[in-house]
């Protein structure tokens, strides 16, 4: 990626990288509580192309245009800011999980009343295989919970994958790169 940047703008490589951020959002997106050992290697693979190309445009991109002897300050402030933004991103999607597994959690404990027929299926089912009354509400509890945070994380790829597709039209707000060897080193 790196030599890329030597005759392709920076901006068509953090282009194809968050292309590639969102096709593997999407592909997690869709995952089921049944999902096979390739459902969960395809998106990383997918997301390693991401990653590999997404940094060094993202660099090339912060940098370009800087004097040499400005760079280190650059570079600095650039990476403050990415790491900033990076502890509000975990604190903002951590929270977000957390809150939308409540709400998946609550509405699917209003959908396992003591009237419904499945509910009373997987209890006859559980009694069958010796469990008590409370041991086998605690593990019917228990899939629920899975279950409500299952929901909660294809929210957060929804989400991730439409935000992704926001940042590439602001990839084509910054100045345009090609033609340098990307930043020149302060000596």
């Amino acid at each position: 990626a790196a030599q890329l940047l030597s005759w392709v703008d920076a901006r068509w490589i953090a282009t194809v990288s968050f292309v590639a951020f969102i096709v593997s959002y999407f592909m997690r997106a869709g995952y089921t509580d049944t999902a096979s050992f390739w459902d969960y290697v395809i998106p990383l693979l997918v997301q390693g192309i991401a990653v590999g190309t997404f940094f060094v445009a993202l660099v090339s991109i912060s940098l370009s245009g800087i004097p040499p002897e400005r760079i280190p300050s650059a570079s600095g402030i650039s990476n403050f800011a990415r790491i900033t933004a990076g502890a509000f991103a975990a604190s903002i999607t951590t929270t977000f999980w957390d809150r939308r597994e409540a709400l998946h959690q609550s509405r699917l404990a209003d959908t396992s009343t003591a009237y419904n027929p499945a509910l009373q299926q997987a209890l006859e089912r559980l009694h069958h295989l010796g469990l008590s009354d409370l041991q086998a509400y605690a593990l019917l509890a228990r899939g629920l919970t899975g279950q409500a945070y299952l929901l909660s994380s294809l929210d957060l790829f929804w989400i991730s994958g439409v935000i992704s597709v926001v940042l590439v039209g602001a990839v084509w707000m910054a100045r345009r790169t090609i033609g340098s060897s990307g930043p020149v080193s302060a000596d």
